[in-house]
């Protein structure tokens, strides 16, 4: 835990999904994906909230946003950054895998989208969805994000050859995990999920799927391309991906994935 904690400490997770258009794309998607759940004055609760940028602009748009974050440095950013912009939301320090601080039915929409990427146990992840559904009010919505394992094949193929080994790629095919020295620490802490697998743990925790949507497509393996268009080209570009994010033949070369579900009654 401290070693994902360490992971987290001084990033700049706005910074990340806005300083390059293929970023700027994941947070486009999502919230895009969101909007029509996002009416004002439901109650939405995001886990793994990190500096706000999902949550603040929650609270912009008149929802009554709960945001739970791990890492504390992240916690006091994100609790400035609301102070700064005026917007009042409650903000606590917490783990996606336990939250008996918030009620139980208590929220109609449940965010998860960083949580994913790390909980590299069987029993997280499944602790994590438990509490998401027990939190959520009838029909409540559940939105959860994860980082596909074949992407991070193809990522080591692109930029980390070292990494193309025979025990790194099958130890990633069969668990999503990746305990190599010669890999970034990022890896190291990681856990990367499979499409299937990721609609199948919702479906285990009591939630029916709406929509699985490849917030990315294939866009990171042409992203030197995607970085370079002005705001008009982007603007078209992000039109097309909208439409074709919902193709599941995209989902597995997509970085990030987004499945979206609803609590079963």
């Amino acid at each position: 835990m401290q070693e994902l904690i360490d992971q987290y400490t001084g990033v700049d997770e706005d910074g990340r999904l806005t300083r390059q258009f293929i970023t700027q794309m994941e947070f486009d998607t999502t919230m895009h994906a969101l909007k029509e759940y996002l009416t004002p004055e439901i109650k939405v609760i995001e886990q793994g909230a990190a500096t706000g940028r999902y949550s603040l602009n929650f609270a912009k748009m008149g929802c009554d946003t709960t945001a739970i974050e791990l890492v504390p440095d992240q916690v006091n950013i994100l609790k400035r950054k609301a102070t700064e912009q005026g917007l009042t939301l409650s903000i606590y320090e917490g783990n996606a895998c336990s939250v008996p601080f918030i009620e139980s039915d208590s929220h109609d929409l449940c965010v998860i989208l960083g949580p994913l990427y790390h909980l590299q146990t069987q029993e997280e992840r499944d602790q994590a969805i438990s509490e998401a559904h027990r939190i959520l009010k009838p029909s409540g919505v559940l939105a959860v994000a994860y980082i596909s394992r074949y992407f991070v094949a193809g990522m080591f193929a692109q930029q980390f050859p070292q990494l193309v080994t025979p025990e790194v790629l099958s130890i990633l095919f069969e668990s999503g995990l990746v305990p190599n020295k010669l890999a970034d620490s990022f890896f190291n802490v990681g856990y990367f999920a499979s499409p299937s697998e990721m609609e199948r743990l919702v479906s285990e925790h009591g939630f029916t799927k709406l929509r699985h949507v490849a917030t990315d497509g294939f866009g990171r393996y042409i992203s030197s391309g995607v970085n370079k268009f002005t705001p008009g080209q982007y603007k078209t570009w992000l039109s097309y991906h909208l439409k074709t994010c919902d193709e599941p033949s995209l989902l597995g070369s997509s970085n990030h994935g987004l499945v979206i579900a609803r609590k079963a009654i």
